[in-house]
């Protein structure tokens, strides 16, 4: 058969190959020529959003009857239900005062400012040698003060001191508000409870006068040496040596107060009784007003509590009152269920780097599709990010926590070039980059040449086979 030479069959494989080609940039793949094509496997950094989420097996309990209790000591100063009440679970029951609360997390933002800014100092020592020049010595004695450094050093202090009024004043106000307005017969209370957010400003402000208070005695400690020193000659200053000994000091006082303060956000978090499970509440021992010490007792229906073991790095990035998503076994139809508690307390038996914490999550499931006893899959959103830099995760190379390499290829060039980035939350088959990409950017998924490894078995099959085909071949 001659059908190469027919020319409308060639032309007819032309234009077949056109579509092919045209299909190819359809679904994204960028090629800087044919050659490139052929090569690289490629994808373009886009804008969207990403959900991580952390996905494990859990125990399955039924309960008809349970009991909230606060986790934490205070005044109550609002219960929400009443007997008789139908609650969904995860609903808030009641709240306590979280003015003592909010003041330990703002000590420990506090201390850990403090304690980065005297991190910082210890690996960046004063680099200022305050030596005197040399002179001729007078009877009466010469003296150098260095009154431009005083000066700013007491603009400093009189800066950070206007910035903290400002970022404290109206938290301070809230701080200090009568207790009593929580009950129904006080006065409700004129200033706004702080966030989270605000409280890490008002700290980071007081610790920078506490820094600049620092700074100042340093300099008056300076000016006095050097008013005592007379004649020619100089004075040595603070050295710019880096001590290791004063280095290690302080990042061991940094991971003590992060994890102080860890403690407190998580005592805030527990500011609020959630309900444990779906039903009517049969018994209220809370009172506003009083001490948080009681508990409120619900009946439910239908309801099912779900127990799974988280590892460190998830139980920090996790809060109570988050919705999971719970797939009993054997079923394909998730239902949703809230996170209710986690355990401040490791599980006992669990250590180091598999230590884990107990987590409850709360499931509405009238259907009875969760049986005591069962397992079931769960699933727990941890991080998300919206309008972020992705890529697909084939393209990333891991370097580190939070770092990586990709692979980036140039408009017109058929070599990718190597690039550092650092990656945030990772789902739906894509990582977010948070630094080192730009959205718009073709990177390398794959390269089509590299060798596939294999074993000798794989290459024992791969040689039958290329002896059967030659066989088959010579049959033709």
């Amino acid at each position: 058969m001659n059908f190469i030479k027919n020319p409308r069959i060639r032309v007819i494989g032309i234009a077949g190959l056109a579509l092919v080609v045209l299909a190819g940039v359809g679904i994204g793949v960028a090629t800087a020529s044919a050659t490139t094509s052929d090569r690289w496997a490629t994808a373009t950094a886009a804008t969207g959003d990403v959900t991580q989420t952390y996905t494990t097996t859990g125990s399955v309990t039924r309960k008809n009857t349970a009991t909230a209790s606060f986790s934490v000591s205070g005044t109550v100063n609002k219960v929400s239900v009443s007997v008789g009440t139908e609650v969904n679970a995860g609903d808030v029951l009641a709240t306590v005062n979280t003015r003592d609360l909010k003041l330990a997390v703002l000590n420990a933002e506090t201390s850990l400012a403090k304690a980065e800014s005297t991190l910082y100092d210890a690996q960046h020592p004063s680099s200022s040698s305050g030596s005197n020049s040399s002179g001729s010595n007078s009877s009466t004695g010469s003296t150098s003060v260095d009154l431009t450094t005083i000066n700013k050093a007491v603009a400093r202090v009189n800066t950070a001191v206007t910035a903290e009024s400002s970022a404290c004043d109206s938290i301070v106000a809230w701080l200090s508000d009568d207790l009593s307005s929580t009950t129904a017969s006080a006065s409700p209370s004129t200033s706004t409870e702080p966030t989270l957010t605000e409280l890490k400003t008002c700290a980071t402000a007081r610790a920078e006068v506490s820094a600049a208070n620092k700074n100042l005695q340093q300099a008056l400690s300076a000016a006095s040496k050097s008013t005592g020193s007379t004649g020619s000659g100089s004075t040595s200053g603070t050295s710019t040596t880096v001590s290791a000994s004063a280095v290690a000091s302080a990042k061991a006082t940094v991971v003590e107060a992060e994890q102080k303060l860890q403690s407190a956000e998580d005592d805030l978090d527990s500011a609020k009784l959630l309900a444990p499970v779906s039903g009517t509440v049969a018994a209220v021992g809370i009172t506003a007003g009083t001490s948080s010490s009681g508990s409120i007792t619900i009946i439910g229906s239908g309801a099912a509590v779900v127990t799974v073991e988280l590892p460190l790095t998830t139980r920090t990035a996790l809060t109570t009152g988050v919705e999971a998503t719970v797939t009993p076994a054997g079923s394909l139809t998730p239902l949703t269920g809230t996170v209710t508690n986690i355990s401040l307390l490791e599980t006992s038996g669990t250590s180091g780097s598999t230590t884990t914490y107990s987590t409850t999550i709360a499931v509405s499931d009238p259907d009875g599709r969760l049986a005591s006893g069962a397992k079931a899959s769960v699933s727990i959103p941890v991080k998300s990010a919206t309008g972020v830099v992705t890529v697909p995760i084939s393209a990333l190379t891991p370097t580190g926590t939070g770092t990586g390499t990709v692979s980036v290829l140039a408009s017109g060039s058929s070599t990718p070039t190597t690039t550092t980035v650092s990656t945030g939350a990772v789902g739906g088959g894509v990582i977010e980059i948070s630094q080192g990409l730009s959205a718009g950017q073709v990177v390398v998924i794959a390269d089509r040449k590299a060798e596939i490894p294999s074993n000798s078995n794989s290459q024992n099959r791969s040689s039958s086979s290329k002896s059967s085909s030659s066989s088959q071949t010579t049959k033709k």
